[in-house]
């Protein structure tokens, strides 16, 4: 296997750190079953986020930020196919996230795609709405600035799905320029819960999936915000259908139905509904496109083999809020399933939104219609068997086993993966071949934040790196498609190559290179063959050390072939640059490393960069939120590569949680220079108790049966619902009042000192 070379040390390393040059770092070495091995396929990728194989081998990914590139195999050069980056809007989680090759390519030279898309629903106004041209990584502007705000009234946007035709380049593929709007739907009002997944299934039709673009944290019925767009809220009747709600919307009547929270199935060339959907026959087009809804977040999904035909079997990843991960099983031959969000949440009701007596909760709980998921587990504790991270859960990818190198227990199993968790898990079969899930246990821990699991053209299961380092800072490059393999016989080595000099300086550069860091799981003794002028023959050397003498001012490839004696080889890499006088000098003038924020807070971001060479390095700014809920952290990206000064807006999170702000100043030869550091937050401790003392609250869409006291970053929401009524011990109290005068569900910001939050109770009279 050829390990891609990288364009440049990796980001984060200082300049002694760029002496060595080995594969990336991630946040855990690998584990898997016996005889199973992990390899990076493509490299060096930024913030990829969907992938797709053509039928020749290609391999097009899309990153986050709206482009698409195509490798015809893992050791050629990509090409661009198309950058949508304008019409993307990439925002914390929002972005290019779904991916599809058409089945007949290359003779039906199609390519589908799925996105947010930077456009409010019903505008007659073009693409960017909030993103400025040119800049990949998007923005909301904040109310300080005249905008609405990323997490205050929201920047609106929409769901868009589209075909885009392809002529064939050399190298590979380009979108010829015609493109076709298939569907724009899934209303996204924060910047979470946006859109999924897209594939053709085994039935010849387009599926995709979308979120129901609430606010992620807060107990979202519609009551947060305010409209900010003309000609009324595209996004449905807040009163009835608002927030979280609008995954329920198909079954309220007299608007328009949207498709949040929801899987729809289309045709592949009209983009309408398909004949055997379970509202075929609704007047509604959306209604009609919908095979299954009530999810938060149905980010992935999978078709389970041998059940195509028209009603193929699927198997869908909703991402939890406070309770659990779910798998859900849907059939499209019957009625649409509902899997009951925002009025369920894994097996249970959900405690934010059950004490509201909203009537389309009310009305799933009588009737007991809400489907439960196929499988569960828990977003803060362990699955039998595993020693993955605990503390918070993220579902990120479903695919069903296919090689047939695999052993045949793996084959046609389930497996999942968890990016919070960095896990990749397996669920084992039934006689009949179904998914059994008492049977799931790990498959590969330490996965590297995986966001899709996919099989490859020869079966074997492979998947996409999103791409952090190893202290969960966004890294530039560190994104990557990785293969996992079964070897029955011999497993080849790995090839890796470190410098014991550094690796920039005058020209001529002279240079000391080890392959003897290369590894073998047999530990067979290793040959080595070595290609120093890059002509393409490993006719330079056989030694594990080399010693030599590049020149000129170009960037020079130096590979290694590593043999064992039994047939396996891989190849190592790595890049000299003669001629360059070393990585830029960054100096951070803002922010200071003590500073502590609150919510809202507008954090200035500034840094100045000089080169040894004499040139103007260019500096970027990458910020992330780290969320650590029993001190196992997991990262969602905020600002990527911003370049020049700039400006973060602290934003509203769960306690504990803090920003990674990272620095990089390149030159033009690519070498870098990296500073990261974490800023903290402001906190207190808030207490939330009832009068009299004992009854139950909701506190953050979590019951609490008693007094409770939480500490909470200064300037955060929290959503606070005390029952209407209460029976304790034969007597029966009637909600009054809250201490601070808000009604029985509202909003509570926490304030900078410690404070306590009372829910004041009366005692009924029989």
């Amino acid at each position: 296997m050829t390990t891609p070379a990288p364009a440049a040390p990796a980001p984060g390393e200082t300049a002694a750190d760029q002496q060595r040059v080995v594969v990336p770092a991630r946040a855990a070495d690998p584990v898997l079953p016996d005889r199973f091995q992990e390899e990076v396929v493509l490299g060096g990728l930024d913030q990829p986020t969907a992938v797709d194989f053509g039928p020749a081998g290609e391999i097009f990914v899309a990153d986050k930020a709206g482009v698409v590139r195509v490798w015809e195999s893992p050791e050629a050069q990509p090409v661009q196919v198309v950058d949508l980056s304008t019409e993307v809007h990439n925002l914390y989680d929002r972005g290019l996230l779904g991916l599809a090759v058409d089945p007949g390519f290359p003779e039906r030279p199609y390519l589908y795609v799925l996105y947010a898309y930077d456009h409010v629903l019903g505008s007659a106004e073009p693409a960017p709405r909030w993103g400025v041209p040119g800049v990949s990584y998007d923005d909301c502007p904040d109310p300080e600035d005249g905008g609405p705000g990323a997490e205050d009234m929201g920047c609106v946007a929409s769901g868009r799905l589209s075909r885009l035709t392809l002529a064939k380049v050399p190298g590979g593929w380009r979108a010829s320029g015609e493109k076709r709007v298939m569907l724009e739907g899934w209303c996204m009002q924060y910047p979470s819960h946006a859109t999924g997944s897209l594939h053709v299934g085994p039935d010849g039709h387009l599926w995709a999936s979308g979120g129901e673009g609430a606010h992620y944290l807060e107990v979202d019925r519609g009551q947060l915000g305010a409209p900010y767009w003309p000609g009324g809220n595209p996004c449905g009747d807040p009163a009835r259908e608002g927030g979280s709600l609008r995954a329920q919307d198909v079954r309220t009547t007299g608007d328009p139905t949207g498709l949040s929270g929801a899987v729809v199935r289309i045709d592949l060339e009209t983009g309408e509904g398909v004949p055997g959907n379970p509202f075929a026959g609704r007047a509604e087009e959306n209604a009609r496109r919908i095979v299954a809804y009530g999810m938060r977040n149905p980010f992935r999904f999978a078709f389970r083999p041998g059940t195509g035909g028209t009603d193929p079997e699927v198997y869908v990843g909703d991402v939890g809020q406070g309770g659990w991960e779910e798998i859900n099983r849907l059939r499209p031959g019957g009625p649409a399933e509902n899997f009951g969000w925002p009025c369920f949440e894994g097996p249970d009701r959900n405690a934010g939104f059950d004490p509201l007596d909203l009537p389309l909760c009310e009305s799933l709980y009588r009737d007991g219609s809400a489907a439960q998921p196929f499988y569960a587990y828990p977003r803060t504790g362990a699955i039998a068997g595993e020693s993955c991270p605990t503390g918070s859960a993220s579902i990120s990818g479903l695919q069903f086993g296919a090689s047939a190198t695999y052993p045949s227990a793996y084959r046609g199993a389930l497996f999942f993966s968890d990016y919070s968790r960095q896990c990749i898990w397996v669920m084992g079969k039934r006689a009949d071949g179904s998914p059994d899930p008492r049977s799931v246990r790990p498959f590969l821990e330490g996965a590297a934040s995986p966001v899709e699991l996919l099989t490859g053209p020869e079966g074997d299961l492979y998947y996409l790196s999103l791409g952090v380092d190893a202290q969960g800072y966004p890294a530039a490059g560190a994104g990557s498609l990785r293969r996992v393999r079964y070897v029955a016989g011999n497993r080849p080595p790995e090839a890796r190559i470190e410098s014991r000099t550094p690796v920039w300086g005058p020209s001529p550069l002279d240079v000391v290179l080890d392959a003897s860091v290369s590894t073998d799981a047999e530990d067979d003794i290793l040959g080595y063959r070595w290609d120093l002028d890059g002509d393409g023959e490993f006719d330079d050397a056989d030694s594990p050390e080399v010693y030599t003498t590049v020149t000129g001012a170009e960037d020079v490839t130096v590979r290694v072939r590593v043999t064992d004696g039994n047939g396996g080889e891989d190849i190592g890499a790595i890049v000299l640059h003669p001629g360059d006088a070393g990585p830029p000098v960054l100096t951070i003038a803002s922010p200071a490393r003590d500073l502590r924020w609150a919510v809202g807070d507008r954090i200035p971001l500034a840094a100045t960069a000089t080169d040894p060479d004499g040139t103007e390095p260019t500096v970027t700014w990458s910020v992330a939120l780290a969320h650590c809920p029993n001190d196992v952290c997991h990262t969602h990206p905020l600002q990527t590569a911003v370049p020049g000064d700039t400006l973060v807006r602290a934003p509203d999170h769960e306690h504990p949680s803090y920003l990674l702000v990272s620095a990089t100043a390149t030159d033009g030869r690519g070498l870098s220079t990296t500073e990261s550091f974490r800023l903290d937050p402001r906190t207190v401790r808030l207490r939330f108790r009832t009068k009299p003392g004992g009854l139950p609250l909701s506190i953050a869409g979590v019951r609490r049966a008693k007094t409770w006291t939480g500490t909470f970053i200064v300037g955060s929401r929290v959503t606070v619902t005390a029952p209407k009524r209460h029976r304790r011990d034969r007597a029966r109290f009637v909600f009054k009042r809250w201490s601070d005068g808000g009604r029985r569900t509202h909003t509570y910001v926490a304030p900078a000192r410690p404070a306590t939050l009372t829910a004041v109770y009366r005692r009924q009279k029989k």
